[in-house]
């Protein structure tokens, strides 16, 4: 079984890797990813000096996304008995559909995810390691304050006053470096937040995760109930007050993924046998849904499909229709549009004028101020 799972996941992640170069473009979304995230940044500039094409970046979120695979296996050693329960906790987590999208694009949440499956592994395994990493994550990005305010109640749970002290000094630092604000007046944003974590985790699964989150303020805590129901908390909370960015809470909300197995599995094994047919129903239910949802992202445009994969695919072929009409230089309204067409070629210059519509995916290209072609980006993607 070892074989086969391992062989499995290789065989996944090639697929990931084929698709993701095959039909994704470098997009306007992670061209702004790239500038409010350093770190990415860093590791764009790096992989570019090689080879500037989608081969090289895609590798990027792939790796850690692989990374994040292992760091959850080795953390489900900790929660799960059986070799076979850890295979299926860890194919269950890399099938939830946001970490399937976070291992395709360049994003910080997949890089925010393996972060904190570091913290939390090398907290259960090389406990004072943990701490340096803690203090290490301070500058890395706001994000995360989440992880340190999760880890405050956590920290008074368990009594430990060493740790309290040092989150509590992390996360003032951490607010102050990024000037971290919380402001704004009510303005129905928690149902918005709502929707999104329903398609992170594929609405029924979703359900199942609720369901878990009330079920565990009732048996014994751990560190992973902390991380992933307060981030999940205080996002929601926020929400009522202003706008948020859901990839600023979500990775240290998906962890909890284990949780939520360890929760199921409890409630069948306590049952007698003849007593556990709905738990199989409810699991085959479920783990179905999560898949079709997935294929839906990867195959189909349902307005959900939409919501999620944005403008994720139109730039690449966009590159080429304008190379088609020999437009090799312009100028954007967009200026992330801009930057991500730099990367297929396309350069910046004063003879033509490219206007990108967001509302209607449709890109106007003017010459000397008049209107000579009308794209709709939304009928070229390449899948």
């Amino acid at each position: 079984m070892k074989k086969f799972f391992w062989t499995l996941i290789v065989s996944y992640y090639i697929f990931l890797y084929w698709y993701s170069v095959h039909f994704l473009s470098f997009s306007i979304f992670e061209v702004q990813s790239l500038k409010e995230f350093y770190l990415l940044n860093i590791l764009f500039n790096f992989v570019t000096r090689f080879a500037k094409n989608d081969y090289m970046i895609r590798l990027i979120p792939l790796m850690f996304s692989f990374f994040s695979l292992i760091l959850f296996y080795e953390i489900s050693k900790f929660y799960l008995k059986k070799l076979k329960n850890k295979y299926f906790a860890t194919l269950i987590f890399i099938f939830i559909p946001g970490f399937i999208i976070s291992s395709l694009i360049l994003n910080k949440a997949i890089i925010l995810i393996f972060f904190t499956l570091l913290f939390i592994f090398t907290y259960k395994k090389y406990r004072i390691f943990s701490y340096f990493l803690l203090i290490s994550y301070v500058f890395i990005d706001y994000s995360f304050v989440a992880l340190y305010f999760s880890l405050i109640f956590f920290a008074l749970y368990k009594k430990d006053n060493k740790l309290l002290i040092l989150v509590l000094i992390l996360m003032a630092l951490n607010a102050n470096y990024f000037n971290y604000k919380i402001d704004g007046k009510p303005k129905g944003f928690f149902l918005d937040v709502f929707g999104t974590y329903s398609l992170i985790f594929s609405p029924f699964v979703f359900v199942y995760f609720l369901y878990s989150f009330y079920k565990s303020f009732f048996i014994k805590k751990d560190i992973i109930f902390f991380i992933g129901s307060f981030s999940f908390l205080i996002s929601i909370i926020l929400s009522f007050r202003q706008r948020i960015r859901i990839d600023d809470f979500a990775p240290f909300v998906l962890p909890y993924v284990i949780y939520m197995i360890r929760i199921f599995l409890h409630s069948y094994k306590i049952r007698l046998p003849k007593f556990r047919n709905n738990y199989k129903i409810l699991f085959v239910f479920l783990f179905s849904s999560m898949i079709l949802f997935d294929f839906g992202i990867f195959f189909f445009n349902a307005p959900y499909v939409k919501k999620i994969r944005g403008g994720f695919y139109f730039v690449r072929p966009l590159s080429k229709i304008l190379k088609n009409n020999k437009i090799d230089y312009i100028n954007c309204n967009n200026k992330n549009l801009c930057k991500a067409l730099n990367f297929y070629g396309i350069k910046n210059g004063n003879r033509y004028e490219l206007y990108f519509s967001k509302s209607d995916f449709k890109v106007s290209i003017f010459h000397n101020k008049k209107r000579i072609k009308v794209i709709n980006v939304s009928k070229i993607n390449t899948l």
